[in-house]
């Protein structure tokens, strides 16, 4: 084998392993991001786009008409018309993560969000306790709470890992390991 041979497989095979270690670094990188709490570009952008929304004036004639209830069930359309009439949330929303756009309606009783298949919401996550939250009526002022069950990684209510029972507003967004829930 000549020199000039020998220097192209050495250099070839060199190209080879750094391209081969940038892309097992890569999809590490991928990996890793996927289960981050962090919250993703894209939904940092809908969160945006959606507080303008909210902040946006309504015109008179849609603000005097009512709004679609197809997405109640005929079984809690009285409670969710109930919570209408009060300005209470009808519904536990996740906006985010695996059950993205799945829904509770709100119904009086305890939300328990967890790992384990007694929950009412299941998270199949691995950075979610067996019993993670529970999202319930505060006896004292009748809004609704949510309490982290002495999880390992909490659980973040607007931006802040709560350690006491939180009241819990419409529209605050509560994460849960990958996944993100919010009353509405």
């Amino acid at each position: 084998m000549t020199e000039l041979t020998f220097a192209l497989l050495k250099y070839g095979f060199l190209v080879l392993l750094w391209a081969f270690v940038w892309l097992a670094v890569h999809s590490l990188h991928q990996d890793i991001a996927a289960f981050s709490p962090k919250p993703s570009r894209s939904r940092r952008k809908r969160e945006r786009a959606a507080r303008r929304a909210a902040e946006a004036p309504v015109p008179e004639a849609q603000a005097s008409a009512p709004a679609p209830r197809s997405h109640v069930s005929a079984r809690n359309a009285g409670s969710a018309a109930d919570a209408d009439a009060k300005g209470a949330p009808a519904l536990l929303v996740v906006i985010d993560g695996p059950l993205a756009g799945a829904t509770v309606p709100l119904s009086g009783e305890a939300i328990t969000i967890g790992r384990a298949a007694s929950n009412t919401v299941v998270l199949n996550d691995e950075f979610v306790s067996g019993h993670h939250a529970r999202v319930y009526v505060d006896p004292t002022s009748g809004q609704w709470a949510i309490e982290d069950l002495g999880s390992m990684n909490g659980t973040v209510v607007a931006g802040q890992r709560i350690g006491a029972p939180t009241i819990l507003p419409a529209r605050v967004p509560v994460r849960i390991g990958a996944t993100t829930l919010e009353l509405r």
